[in-house]
């Protein structure tokens, strides 16, 4: 089978069907040409990544949807073979009408790929997603699923894997060289048994994998831990029965770490249950879980009621698990009261969380240093873990803190919005957000709220007192791996490379999430210093109240599932636009915060340090973002200057070259469309400045 490389470019117009049906829009008919409203009036396309993730700002246009769609194909420059199907459009608080199309290539759909229109008082206010313009396939028929069900068996090597989604799609898969296209046969596979659950992708031709995305999100701890613990070995764990529901009853109860607090139970057979009917929250007994489960009762197997003769759970056993619930009840009301979301899917739906689950059943020692949101063939539940690692105690506490369940849980909040794919950079911002809502949730419930994530679960002097900081990523515990960077490229960044796997945690997901947690930070509460790229910043915090509302918006409104860093920083600027104005302090605020963690400019001038403040505000770097391939540095310096750019892995991009006073301009066309390093060599001194290719 032929392999697509996309290459970065910029969109041609060529021109497009009119007066289709909405629900399918073909890609193009010449017999327009003579439109009244010309399609070279549309604002011209940026493309930020090899993903093909797109977006083009209509502000000032005046331009109707039904336009648009009439002209699709013209101006994403795609020809007949690409189709556009409606999926779904809804409308928000702020009157925003969303509206995403699914891309088609000859009838097969191209997977994560939506075009998502934004619209306010029937006028476009920008258009944004991801789109394979130039692709070459002779479809052929599928593999059988019978077939592709013994290739995945061979992949996960565990037993009982369970099969849902068969389809034939073309997904895109970056090789390390460029992303190439592939056309595979898609299928979702879950093995409850030993907890793996991924979306699978085998190419029709070669029967090989050349994606699997994972499903079931965690802190990914335990590998680091046993290389560095001698662990003994233990076993087995009690069963009990399940019981159903009935009414609700108020108590106060002793949670793990937060003490005493109001919570909601329910009163059946003359005992309490830890369930909240109101909100459908039912926090269950994992010990006696067996590995099995099922769409319509969550896990199954011996899984047990926590009851008591009293509403008030008091005990000390069952501190944990009046956590979680706790933490759940505080999770629902927030996702409400903050972002009029009702659930993690936004319609009410069941909160199941389980409690002393063991990460490595069956038949293994307990494994419980770990926390985790699954969401894989209709089976959605938080699972958490004891803190013993292979029975050991002494390393960790419970998995139970507030934001670590906020954090699990908002991962089913970002599968259900931008579904940010596991891996790489999609994956990074998909742990970030889990964090920042995570967070978000502890400041929301009051009770001693902070910025960092999971203090109080290591319980060992070597581990530290917390998982992860968002005020200083760079502060975690190294024997925990949970040392993040704070810059974009910067100290402890991890450079994706494929295949992204847990030999390196897909590609960095629990690591360089740390640019988009401080970011978050530096947003709700301000920050000035100098980041790792040698960039002073200074940002005045918005309040997390104002961040929170940014970054949901980013999140559900315009992030598609292969988002990277750079779309993130689009979106989140065109969001501070929707809720706060294009002239606000707000939109400010969001360009310093990304500037301080290496992405972007910072919106008032700041030089790198004070030793060469005077030579840098002597140069002048625009358009950044670089659109065309070409770009300008405007220079007032004289004597020896030079310049050279490199990209975030180190890699020489453009070798040094004089730059002379005055006009200066940059031909970088066939770049790629990422984060670059600007290195100018003043008379022996060295600054750096980020430039963005788009």
């Amino acid at each position: 089978m032929k392999k697509t490389v996309i290459l970065i470019k910029s969109l041609s117009f060529v021109f497009v069907l009119g007066g289709l049906a909405p629900s399918f829009i073909n890609a193009q008919d010449h017999s327009l040409r003579n439109t009244e409203n010309s399609v070279q009036n549309l604002p011209r396309i940026s493309r930020t990544s090899g993903m093909g993730n797109f977006h083009a700002s209509f502000s000032g246009k005046n331009i109707s949807s039904d336009f648009l769609i009439n002209h699709f194909g013209e101006w994403l420059g795609t020809n007949n073979d690409h189709t556009f199907k409606f999926v779904t459009s809804s409308t928000d608080d702020l009157g925003f009408k969303r509206s995403s199309y699914q891309h088609y290539y000859k009838d097969v759909k191209v997977a994560d790929e939506l075009v998502l229109i934004h619209e306010k008082d029937n006028k476009i206010t920008f258009v944004n997603g991801e789109l394979s313009d130039e692709i070459s396939f002779s479809i052929k028929q599928p593999l059988s699923q019978s077939e592709v069900e013994n290739i995945v068996n061979a992949d996960m090597k565990t037993p009982n894997v369970t099969f849902d989604e068969f389809d034939q799609v073309i997904t895109k898969v970056y090789s390390g060289k460029g992303v190439e296209l592939h056309l595979v046969s898609q299928i979702s596979a879950l093995s409850l048994k030993t907890l793996q659950g991924f979306m699978y992708y085998v190419d029709n031709t070669t029967k090989q994998v050349v994606k699997k995305l994972e499903k079931i999100h965690n802190h990914n701890i335990a590998p680091k831990i046993n290389n560095v613990f001698p662990l003994n070995k233990v076993s087995s764990i009690s069963k009990t029965f399940f019981i159903s529901p009935l009414v609700d009853a108020p108590s106060t109860s002793a949670t793990y770490y937060k003490g005493n607090q109001s919570i909601t139970v329910d009163s059946y057979n003359g005992a309490y249950r830890l369930k909240d009917n109101a909100r459908n929250i039912h926090t269950l007994d994992g010990t006696g879980w067996d590995g099995n489960g099922t769409a319509s009762t969550g896990l199954t197997g011996n899984i047990a009621e926590y009851t008591s003769n009293t509403a008030n759970y008091m005990g000390t056993n069952t501190k944990p698990a009046v956590e979680v619930h706790w933490a759940m009840e505080k999770a629902k009301d927030y996702y409400i009261d903050r972002h009029n979301r009702n659930s993690y899917d936004g319609n009410g739906s069941i909160i199941r969380n389980y409690y002393n689950i063991n990460f490595n059943t069956p038949n293994t020692p307990i494994q419980g240093d770990n926390a985790a949101a699954l969401d894989v063939q209709g089976i959605v539940a938080m699972i958490y873990g004891n803190g013993l690692v292979d029975g050991q105690s002494g390393i960790f506490n419970p998995f139970v803190a507030l934001d670590i369940a906020g954090h699990e849980y908002s991962h089913l909040m970002v599968g259900r919005t931008a579904n940010l794919a596991y891996q790489a950079e999609s994956g990074a911002l998909n742990e970030s957000f889990a964090d920042m809502f995570g967070t978000a949730i502890e400041f929301y419930s009051g009770i001693s709220p902070n910025w960092n994530i999971g203090e109080g679960i290591p319980n060992h002097p070597l581990l530290g007192l917390f998982i992860r900081s968002m005020s200083d990523p760079n502060s975690g515990s190294f024997i925990l791996g949970s040392q993040q960077p704070d810059t974009y490229g910067g100290t402890y960044w991890i450079t994706p490379v494929p295949p992204y796997d847990n030999s390196n945690d897909k590609g960095g997901v629990h690591t360089n999430s740390g640019v988009g947690n401080h970011w978050f930070y530096l947003l709700s509460v301000g920050g000035s210093g100098t980041n790792d790229l040698g960039t002073a910043f200074n940002v005045t915090g918005i309040t997390i109240q104002k961040a929170e509302k940014i970054a949901y918006r980013t999140l559900a409104t315009y992030l598609t599932a292969n988002s990277g860093y750079i779309n993130a920083y689009t979106a989140s600027k065109q969001a501070a636009i929707d809720l706060y104005g294009a002239g606000s302090n707000e939109l400010q605020q969001v360009e310093n915060a990304w500037c301080a963690v290496g992405l972007g400019n910072c919106a008032t001038f700041l030089a790198v340090n004070e030793a060469t403040k005077s030579d840098i505000q002597d140069i002048k770097i625009y358009p950044n973002p670089v659109t065309n391939g070409q770009f300008t540095i405007e220079s007032g310096l004289k004597g020896n200057v030079t310049y050279e750019i490199y990209d975030f892995s180190g890699k020489l991009i453009k070798t040094s070259e004089k730059l002379e006073k005055g006009i200066n301009k940059i031909n970088i066309s066939g770049v790629q469309a990422a984060a670059y390093i600007l290195k100018i060599n003043i008379n022996g001194k060295i600054v750096s400045k980020k430039i963005i290719v788009e």
